[in-house]
């Protein structure tokens, strides 16, 4: 029978008094690094909170002038108003969020972006909104994409092309105030802004002959030509090719019957064409 033989362990050799004053050396080596690591740190991180507050005091970063980009309608002198900014601020004292907020309450800001530009000046860049029709409510309003009522009057800077847009009229809602800068949030008018924005990428000529836009039911739209106001109806859908249709027919329809009042292409497949009764 085999017996197991036990191992005995290997003898470990008794350092030697200069070694183990060696090891010592090492460890408080490693011992002082950390320590002085763990110093860095600290000062790093008491460094980049100082940092922002000794910017916000220096007399060096004070505010000399706003470099305002994107402007079209409105001035310099505008936007420096609505931003409560005044010369001298500290550039890094700023409450960007709060100066960003103050500008878009201008009725023809859309938006804003900031940026500041050290030593001594804030970048603006402004996206104004445009003009895309007029609506008729109490009053006629200039309103935009989105369907944000604009001022009424003609800016300075506004050209007449601007301005020669059509009529949005005809709906069916009830406000509390129509200050500019108010969203008009009706289905109708977004629908109605809608079709105009592909009528107008459709056929640029033909969106000039537009003078006046209504809501016809659910799904229709009536327009109103510019000259003689022929009355035109049609569905809303697919606009690209239904005012091809149309620019294909009107010609004919004019040659063909005699003071036409209405053109209806609602109907699949066909035209009804209203004339003025004799007489009347």
């Amino acid at each position: 029978m085999k017996t197991g033989r036990s191992r005995s362990a290997k003898p470990r050799p008794m350092a030697t008094s200069g070694e183990a004053l060696i090891r010592r050396k090492r460890r408080r080596r490693r011992m002082a690094r950390l320590a002085v690591c763990a110093v860095a740190a600290g000062s790093l991180g008491w460094g980049a909170y100082q940092l922002p507050q000794a910017l916000a005091h220096a007399d060096r970063f004070r505010l000399r002038a706003l470099e305002v980009q994107g402007l079209r309608i409105l001035e310099g002198e505008d936007i420096l108003a609505a931003s409560g900014l005044r010369t001298g601020d500290n550039l890094f004292a700023l409450d960007l969020p709060q100066v960003r907020n103050n500008i878009e309450q201008l009725p023809w800001v859309q938006q804003v972006r900031l940026h500041r530009k050290p030593p001594d000046r804030l970048s603006i860049r402004i996206t104004e909104r445009q003009r895309q029709a007029w609506v008729e409510l109490d009053e006629l309003y200039g309103v935009d994409s989105e369907g944000v009522v604009l001022p009424g009057n003609r800016m300075a800077k506004e050209s007449l092309q601007d301005l020669d847009l059509p009529v949005i009229s005809g709906l069916d809602f009830t406000w509390d105030a129509l200050d500019p800068g108010t969203v008009l949030a009706d289905s109708s008018l977004a629908s109605l802004l809608h079709w105009w924005q592909q009528a107008r990428s459709a056929d640029s000529d033909f969106a000039l002959t537009i003078s006046e836009i209504q809501p016809l039911g659910t799904d229709g739209v009536r327009l109103r030509l510019v000259g003689d106001g022929l009355e035109i109806r049609m569905r809303r859908d697919q606009v690209r090719a239904r005012i091809r249709t149309l620019r294909a027919l009107i010609q004919r329809v004019y040659r063909e019957c005699p003071s036409p009042v209405y053109i209806d292409l609602r109907f699949a497949g066909q035209a009804v064409v209203g004339t003025k009764v004799r007489g009347s």
